[in-house]
């Protein structure tokens, strides 16, 4: 039987893949046993699967075609130390360690009645549009979850489609 924190993550996985799912018009499911199979001790596994493999065990959401290039990696926290978003937040720079693994990322957080919200890389920004937002160490942007997917829907189908990364 899986933990209590565990099922709270999961369950928050699941409810992003509805809010997607119905957002985008696809079919977006969690990744099975998400981070289990080739996470932490079982990294080593990631050198036997086919690079289509690798792209479906990337993260905790499986994506559909029309967002092939993006990684999401989900978190559901009972608490956040917010005044350390102005110095160091040892915590959000693990999951940001965790999910920055290729060109075209989420984080995905939420946070016991206090709020959902997307992380995602500054150079990306231009490419979207958003109100409220802060910036975290110049490198990211936080911003709100629901209001994120209903601004950006097509901007997101766009650049996976067009993105060039950087070199």
């Amino acid at each position: 039987m899986p933990s209590a924190a565990k099922q709270k993550g999961n369950s928050w996985e699941r409810d992003v893949t509805k809010d997607l799912s119905e957002t985008f018009n696809e079919n977006f499911i969690r990744v099975p046993n998400s981070g289990a199979y080739t996470g932490g001790a079982n990294f080593h596994r990631l050198d036997r699967l086919t690079e289509d493999q690798k792209r479906m065990m990337d993260g905790d959401i499986m994506v559909p075609p029309c967002m092939s290039r993006f990684k999401l990696e989900c978190k559901n926290y009972k608490t956040f130390d917010y005044h350390k978003l102005f110095t160091t937040n040892k915590t959000l720079d693990k999951w940001i360690a965790q999910v920055e693994s290729g060109n075209l990322w989420f984080l995905i957080i939420k946070v016991t009645r206090k709020g959902s919200y997307i992380l995602f890389p500054t150079n990306l920004s231009h490419y979207f549009r958003f109100k409220n937002y802060l910036r975290y160490i110049d490198k990211y942007i936080i911003t709100s979850y629901t209001d994120f997917w209903q601004n950006n829907a097509h901007a997101i189908l766009r650049l996976n489609k067009t993105y060039a990364p950087e070199l």
